[in-house]
């Protein structure tokens, strides 16, 4: 295939660059100024992207898919079609919202043999570091997961029987692990005894009265997250640098893990909402941490733009509507379907607004999740070599997310009726077309017979498409 005539964000250019890119074998094999690359074999098919613009296929490095277990909620098959309506082409899937949770090897590729049949996108999978370990059993696991995963999960709060919260020995233990077989330790970091305290007081003063959206937030404060994030990097100490700090929704949580060389990541709610929408969206708002204060989002953006907080994720954790919408905020459940959303809002309110530089934009989507988690050599830019991952963006058109357009279980999101500059209209993954706009489709030599359609547009690759990755992928 040859992709003609498009704008193309290319790694170290500060501004597009108009070219011809050559795809062979699923790998970007040429990337020539516009109109050098001759003339297409009988075999090639070309697509003429005059107008458009490509970007790298976005990583999302943080999702609950469910898959075996839950898949009430999400499944791999709806997640992956949903990451590619959205321009994310690899995802990274969480160990603790399957069952069993991804804490053996047995477990993991029980899960493999499962997802890989459904999977529409690349995709990687996080083991997982529970309370329900021994301390002194820890780095064996590791140890025997470590080859077939990216990185290790691990919670200071859980709300999940199944994967209960570590404690202090156990922690300190798996980022000695972690380190010793160089993968990142991701925590969710709250701490429990600063929220026991707050839920202690709320209860106190709300006494017999149903309790509200402000009260869910008032339970989970902002010292929670500072707290957990200062107890973890001294409990890491020589390790910090294995330390990832996931979701994270406070400045001051994102300063103390730039400081210790950690790293972090926060995600599109955060940055999009606070605690003042929770009188509006109620439960479609509801995650856990919380979003936070109106000036941690103005905070956040600063942070993000000057590399303090290294990519955005989605945390994408969709659920049905009963159990999203019942009568007490505290218990309903948090999650948002977010991985069709992430590269569409940091693309308009991110790039387009002028928040975040090309070269920023590049590497909170797609470089900077390549690099820490070990698929850089084959991922995360457009160059020669590399997978022939990219997104085309019409920048002249805009978006609006509804239910509607939606490919995930779950279309419950605060983000619905958002109207966003710039429209994708199509998603690649190693050369193919697994995602392609009304426009697109009608574009595109071969006809397209998706596996899912909807007034926006079509999936166009089958199930089974995408290909598990591990560390080091070429």
């Amino acid at each position: 295939m040859i992709l003609r005539n498009v704008a193309a964000a290319l790694p170290g250019e500060r501004d597009f660059r108009r070219v011809d890119i050559g795809i062979k074998n699923g790998k970007i094999e040429t990337i020539h100024e516009a109109g050098s690359a001759g003339p297409a074999s009988a075999s090639e098919e070309t697509l003429d992207a005059q107008g458009l613009m490509a970007f790298p296929g976005a990583i999302d490095p943080h999702v609950h898919f469910d898959e075996p277990g839950f898949t009430h909620r999400e499944d791999f098959f709806h997640g992956s079609a949903e990451a590619a309506r959205g321009g994310v082409t690899t995802v990274i899937d969480m160990p603790c919202t399957s069952m069993p949770p991804v804490t053996s090897a047995k477990a993991l590729e029980q899960k493999l043999s499962i997802v890989e049949a459904r999977a529409l996108v690349d995709f990687a999978f996080y083991g997982g570091i529970n309370g329900s370990m021994k301390s002194e059993d820890i780095s064996e696991i590791v140890r025997e997961i470590a080859p077939r995963v990216v990185g290790f999960k691990s919670y200071f709060i859980s709300g999940m029987d199944s994967f209960p919260a570590v404690d202090e020995l156990q922690f300190a233990a798996a980022a000695r692990a972690c380190a010793a077989v160089g993968r990142p330790l991701l925590l969710h970091a709250e701490d429990p005894d600063v929220i026991a305290e707050s839920e202690k007081d709320l209860a106190a003063t709300r006494g017999p009265h149903r309790p509200e959206w402000r009260d869910y937030y008032a339970s989970r404060p902002m010292d929670a997250e500072i707290a957990a994030v200062i107890k973890a990097l001294k409990l890491a100490g020589q390790y910090a640098k294995f330390l990832h700090i996931v979701h994270v929704g406070t400045s001051k949580a994102a300063s103390s893990v730039a400081d210790k060389g950690a790293t972090c990541e926060t995600c599109a709610h955060y940055l999009a909402f606070d605690e003042s929408d929770f009188s509006r969206l109620g439960a479609a708002l509801k995650t856990a941490p919380p979003v936070k204060s109106p000036d941690q989002k103005a905070l956040l953006w600063h942070q993000l733009a000057q590399g303090q907080i290294h990519f955005v994720t989605s945390d994408h954790a969709g659920a049905p509507g009963y159990e999203k919408f019942t009568e007490n905020p505290l218990t309903a459940y948090g999650g948002i379907p977010g991985t069709g959303t992430l590269f569409p809002y940091l693309l308009s309110e991110g790039l387009f607004a002028k928040r975040l530089t090309l070269e920023r934009f590049l590497e909170v989507t797609s470089g900077g999740a390549a690099r820490r988690y070990g698929l850089w050599q084959g991922k995360g830019s457009l160059i020669p070599g590399k997978d022939a991952d990219f997104v085309l963006v019409d920048p002249k058109r805009t978006s609006c997310l509804t239910p509607e357009t939606m490919f995930s279980k779950s279309s419950i999101t605060p983000f619905a009726g958002m109207r966003l500059a710039g429209h994708i209209e199509g998603t690649f993954v190693r050369g193919e077309c697994v995602y392609a706009s009304v426009r697109l489709a009608a574009a595109l030599r071969a006809p397209r017979e998706g596996a899912m359609s909807n007034a926006a547009g079509t999936i166009c690759s089958n199930p089974g498409y995408g290909k598990f990755l591990t560390w080091g992928y070429r």
